[in-house]
């Protein structure tokens, strides 16, 4: 069934499977390794610095283009790409400046030392034009706690829609399909959690798959897994990831909310930041033209 409609959908991506602690040079979260050389990003308006996302290590990710991608999105073969972001209580990175002055990309051909967040740097939620506020983590917390990501190729699907219904049988085998996709990628099946009360050990609360059965008899199965991805078909949250794609742009990195890195490691209620850019300047490596979005689940 829909297999048809699948295929014409079918666009590959490389999905980050995070873990906790160090491990390798790509990470969410923790203190970037910015050289010498290269200044920490602020907001041009308020002079602030903006806050470190993620890091991903391009030497460690499977050859781009990835095969059967719709449009040819080659990556670097080696260097670094940096993602900052203001973590504004609001979260709305279209406004008090723009999407380029609330978020950053940055490449880099080679590491330095770790780097903590400049002096001056506002909390993590902080309210807009103050350096903390209700929603902040703490007072003085400015970065997150780290947690490391290993690169898999998986499938992803256009035309699923953001909130689709459980009789939605396109959108139920599109997450099937993903679902056998990151089994094939890690080796392993995904556990199967039935009922909300099971308790789940560490290795299920990486990715399961959550079933519900409704009165009527109809069974709605739930992936449960953080998408950090780059490449593919974003998370279409409220109708951007669509909009976007359909429009020949290139995600360049979907970072999720992920509570398992960080109890702060939010965006938007739960939805996720996405990087953008235009197929023109990823192939002249003008990750400067990269801009950030995020919106909420």
């Amino acid at each position: 069934m829909h297999s048809k409609e699948l295929d014409q959908a079918r666009e590959p991506a490389i999905w980050f499977r995070r873990h906790p602690g160090q491990g390798s040079m790509g990470k969410l979260g923790g203190m970037p390794t910015l050289p010498f050389g290269t200044d920490w990003p602020r907001h041009p308006e308020s002079g602030e610095p903006l806050h470190f996302l993620a890091q991903i290590d391009l030497s460690r990710l499977p050859p781009t283009p990835l095969a059967g991608a719709r449009t040819p999105s080659p990556l670097p073969k080696a260097g670094l790409l940096f993602f900052f972001a203001d973590m504004v209580e609001e979260m709305l990175w279209s406004g008090h400046g723009g999407p380029f002055a609330n978020t950053r990309v940055i490449f880099s051909e080679r590491a330095g030392p770790e780097r903590t967040p400049p002096e001056g740097t506002p909390d993590l939620g902080h309210a807009l034009g103050q350096k903390s506020g209700d929603y902040t983590g703490g007072p003085g917390r400015t970065s997150f706690s780290q947690g490391s990501i290993e690169p898999y190729v998986i499938e992803t699907f256009a035309g699923v829609e953001p909130f689709p219904d459980q009789s939605d049988a396109y959108a139920a085998a599109a997450q099937a399909a993903m679902v056998a996709s990151i089994e094939r990628a890690t080796g392993a099946a995904l556990p199967v959690l039935n009922g909300a009360g099971e308790v789940m050990t560490k290795a299920q609360a990486l990715e399961y798959v959550r079933v519900k059965q409704f009165r009527d008899g109809t069974v709605h199965r739930a992936l449960e897994c953080p998408r950090h991805q780059m490449l593919g078909v974003g998370k279409n949250l409220q109708g951007t990831a669509e909009e976007h794609y359909a429009d020949g742009l290139v995600l360049l990195l979907q970072i999720d909310s992920d509570k398992a890195v960080d109890s702060d490691f939010v965006f938007c209620d739960m939805g996720a930041a996405q990087f953008w850019i235009k197929p023109d300047d990823l192939a002249a490596g003008r990750f400067d033209r990269a801009w950030g979005t995020t919106e909420g689940a």
